[in-house]
């Protein structure tokens, strides 16, 4: 079991999922792919589910948080499971560290070793181009030269570092909804968010707690 996991008996209706008939159901409510990574385990019907089944999943992920595509990303069906292992023991390593930020405890300097070896792999180059927009030159990144599942874990620890650098620690969330997992960054004005959607465990709290404040009247 994933370590980020909690016992979760709720109905998710109201996400703004991406649902298919067949396929997963991917949440983009964390306000940063590294948490929507995370995020690919929840339960959108009430019991804890893998949303990364296969690697054609994964790619679908991938695609849709906006983080690449195309054939360098593919694997063999003889490298598959061996490939989404890889990526599934990640994303429990990374929701273990999200843990514990949220308990005030430092990343591991293992997992820091994970995260590095992934990104040291990597090899691109940049080049200084002319732009049209705001400013006049802008640097351009080639493409990676990895490819399968070397490039994968890149373009994931690459996220991941962006959010362990870039980001203030002090604004990661998990949903205060009961029993929900989901991680997200709380970017609103007065850092005040609790739910990862106001239309699913927000609403949910509401009407919970108008529920009990009746069962009070009628017990009064």
């Amino acid at each position: 079991m994933d370590p980020a996991a909690k016992l979760v008996k709720i109905n998710f209706e109201g996400y703004n999922s991406v649902v298919s008939a067949t396929g997963p159901e991917f949440v983009f409510l964390g306000e940063h792919p590294a948490l929507d990574f995370a995020n690919t385990y929840y339960a959108p019907h009430g019991e804890l589910e893998d949303q990364l089944r296969s690697w054609p999943d994964l790619l679908s992920w991938l695609r849709q948080a906006n983080l690449g595509h195309g054939t360098a990303f593919e694997v063999s069906k003889a490298e598959a499971k061996a490939a989404l292992d890889a990526v599934v023991a990640l994303r429990a390593a990374w929701a273990k560290q999200v843990m514990g930020i949220l308990a005030g405890k430092p990343v591991s300097r293992e997992f820091l070793r994970t995260l590095n070896t992934a990104l040291e792999k990597d090899r691109f180059s940049d080049a200084v181009a002319a732009s049209d927009g705001e400013t006049p030159f802008v640097l351009v990144r080639s493409a990676s030269e990895l490819r399968g599942v070397e490039l994968v874990l890149a373009v994931l620890a690459r996220q991941i570092a962006d959010f362990l650098t870039n980001c203030n620690h002090e604004y990661l969330r998990q949903c205060a909804g009961h029993g929900c997992v989901l991680f997200f960054y709380d970017t609103t004005k007065n850092h005040r968010r609790q739910w990862c959607s106001a239309a699913a465990c927000g609403n949910r709290h509401k009407v919970a707690a108008f529920r009990e404040r009746q069962a009070r009247r009628k017990e009064g």
